[in-house]
């Protein structure tokens, strides 16, 4: 029972960060179940931001109008460089590790609104990080966050 529970608290926290739920399932040694958890709640944060993230982007404009004036940040230029550099594809990179789903989402969705595009190419960097997390973890028993944290900390 306990499994389960945690699954479905993976399942939550992946969809709005990814790394956190990789992390958690990782570190409550939920195997597959967790992993399988981590990666559908991602999708699931994908796809609903995508479809709700214009209407909650209007909502927040309309309610705080002053808060979202055109404020040129350190991360809005390192964002706009990823764009820039490498489209839609260097986004959905950094999403699932770096950003989160929302903001990935979001960000994307102000750059260009082909939303079957989208939700392709953050599905697209959900696998592959999820493999890359994952794989590792399954077959060799290496805890990547852990073996991260020994070399930079």
């Amino acid at each position: 029972m306990g499994k389960i529970v945690s699954s479905i608290l993976v399942l939550l926290g992946s969809i709005l960060k990814f790394s956190v739920g990789s992390f958690t399932a990782m570190a409550a040694n939920l195997g597959l179940e967790g992993s399988i958890a981590n990666i559908i709640g991602g999708i699931i944060g994908i796809v609903l931001f995508t479809y709700l993230g214009g209407v909650m982007k209007d909502y927040f404009v309309k309610r705080f109008p002053n808060m979202f004036g055109r404020k040129f940040t350190r991360s809005n230029r390192f964002l706009v460089r990823i764009k820039q550099r490498f489209g839609l594809g260097g986004i959905a990179a950094l999403t699932p590790i770096v950003l989160s789903i929302p903001v990935g989402v979001l960000f994307a969705l102000a750059f260009t609104t082909d939303k079957k595009k989208i939700m392709l190419s953050m599905i697209m960097s959900i696998m592959f990080w999820a493999t890359a997390l994952f794989l590792p973890y399954f077959l060799f028993n290496i805890n990547i966050f852990d073996w991260l944290k020994r070399v930079f900390g």
